[in-house]
C-alpha cells in the first residue's frame, strides 16, 4: 500500500509527461482512510503554469504557483553505478484535462473507477487539474515560485 497522507491539486495549462507507465490501480492511504489511487511512473515532468494547492488543515490553504507562462519541472539525478535510470512515482485520484494528440484535444477524465485504456510513452494534456496523494523521487523545480496562505473566513457549515 502506498504512503498517500494529504490529497493536493495540481492545475497547469500544459503537462508534459515521457516514459509515462499506468502501472494500475493501486491503494493507499489518504487521511487515514483506505483509497484506490491511479500509479503512475515517468522519467520526468514539464508543467506549464503550474498551481499547487493543498488544504493543511480545514480552512487553510497552502498554494504555490509559479511565474505566469514558466515551464515548472520534476527531473531526476541518476544514481552512478544503477543498472537502470530510477523513475518518478505518481500516485493519483483523478486526472482531468485536454489529451493532446497531434493538436487534436480529446477530454479525458481518469480515477480508479475509470482508468486510461492503454499506456503511451509520451502525452501531453492541457487546460489539466490533477489531485494527487503523493509523488515519489524527482526534483521539483518552480521558476519564480510564489507561496502563499490562504485561511478561509467561512462559518466551518459552509466549508
Amino acid at each position: 500500500m502506498a504512503e498517500g497522507g494529504r490529497s493536493w491539486t495540481l492545475t497547469a495549462s500544459r503537462l508534459d509527461l515521457n516514459f509515462l507507465n499506468f502501472v494500475g490501480v493501486v491503494d493507499t492511504v489518504l487521511n487515514g482512510q483506505a483509497v484506490k489511487v491511479l500509479k503512475f511512473t515517468t522519467s520526468d515532468m514539464k508543467i506549464k503554469d503550474l498551481v499547487q494547492t493543498a488544504e493543511v488543515q480545514p480552512g487553510i490553504k497552502l498554494i504555490t504557483a509559479a511565474r505566469a507562462g514558466s515551464t515548472s519541472t520534476v527531473n531526476l539525478n541518476p544514481v552512478p553505478g544503477s543498472p537502470k535510470p530510477p523513475l518518478i512515482e505518481l500516485y493519483t485520484l483523478q486526472l482531468k484535462g485536454n489529451l493532446d494528440i497531434l493538436g487534436i484535444k480529446i477530454p479525458v477524465n481518469y480515477t480508479a473507477a475509470s482508468p486510461p485504456p492503454l499506456n503511451v510513452p509520451f502525452v501531453s494534456f492541457t487546460d489539466v487539474t490533477v489531485r494527487n496523494t503523493d509523488l515519489k523521487g524527482g526534483n521539483l523545480t518552480i521558476p519564480g515560485a510564489r507561496i502563499s496562505v490562504v485561511y478561509d473566513q467561512a462559518p466551518v457549515e459552509r466549508r
